[in-house]
């Protein structure tokens, strides 16, 4: 902590920015800095964030293996531009390329003959609410699976998670890259990222599971209730959250890996280990700056 005298000019108060601070973001006497009171009674000084302007993405390819094309497509809608194009000189089978995880559900995706084209019009500002949405969906998708079953069901909410994920990754580089105003910080979308992260990974092994797993399902939904109560403030987490979570990971049975149906749990328990370990990293970096 460094500390500043105050310095005064009749009835104004004043006092230095640090000159390393402004060198870094670019403060001169022209610059603004935006001042946000905090209810503990301290100022936070930020520089003025300016919005870069998005570009057009256009990109020319001979690649017509669907998974390949399938990840250009997802890196060009998950980053900030105005709007995208891909060319390709020969004609793909588009029915596989739509096949592919989350592409079907890309807002403004065109695919037509040898083109694909987006205008990226989907803009979101608050990734902590999209992360909020994703755990609240998985929480029931496992209550459905543990119930009636609905394929259905399921699936479209397996859809959903993904694309929450896939929104969160546009908003967090959108942030980082563009600019955009969030009232979250840097660190806030790393941790955000990293658990969306291993949801989605996690909801890729949980749909693969049957109606006989209620007894793994009933476990793991107790570390999601957990988790859930986490996200909707994370600014409150402390370490209790952060190790009764640690806690109920912690308590799932590890299963006897002897098959397919064994094995998914058994990774699903590990992403759930991954996110207690960003969580009391999340944890101990709210504690450092209160």
């Amino acid at each position: 902590m460094e500390i500043r005298n105050i310095q005064r000019t009749g009835d104004m108060h004043y006092l230095y920015l640090p000159t390393a601070w402004c060198r870094q973001h670019n403060i001169g006497s022209k610059s603004k800095v935006s001042i946000e009171h905090s209810s503990d009674g301290s100022l936070i000084i930020s520089p003025q964030i300016i919005e870069k302007k998005p570009k057009h993405l256009k990109f020319n390819i001979e690649e017509t293996q669907p998974e390949i094309v399938h990840k250009l497509v997802v890196a060009s809608y998950i980053n900030p531009a105005a709007s995208f194009e891909i060319n390709m000189g020969k004609e793909v089978d588009f029915t596989n390329l739509l096949n592919q995880k989350r592409l079907i559900s890309l807002e403004s995706v065109e695919i037509d003959k040898k083109q694909i084209t987006s205008s990226c019009t989907v803009t979101v500002s608050d990734p902590g609410s999209l992360l909020k949405t994703m755990v609240k969906k998985i929480k029931n998708m496992i209550i459905v699976m543990g119930r009636n079953y609905d394929k259905g069901l399921i699936e479209k909410y397996e859809d959903e998670i993904d694309r929450s994920k896939m929104l969160i990754d546009k908003s967090v580089i959108g942030s980082l890259t563009m600019g955009k105003t969030t009232k979250l910080k840097n660190i806030d979308l790393y941790y955000i990222s990293l658990i969306s992260k291993e949801l989605e990974r996690m909801v890729d092994r949980l749909i693969c599971l049957d109606a006989g797993s209620k007894k793994f399902l009933d476990e793991i939904t107790v570390s999601i209730e957990i988790l859930q109560n986490i996200v909707n403030d994370t600014s409150k987490l402390d370490q209790k959250q952060a190790m009764d979570f640690a806690k109920s990971v912690s308590s799932i049975k590890k299963p006897d890996v002897k098959g397919l149906k064994s094995y998914d749990m058994a990774r699903m328990r590990q992403n759930l280990g991954k996110i207690s370990e960003v969580v009391m990293d999340w944890m101990v970096t709210l504690k450092l700056e209160h």
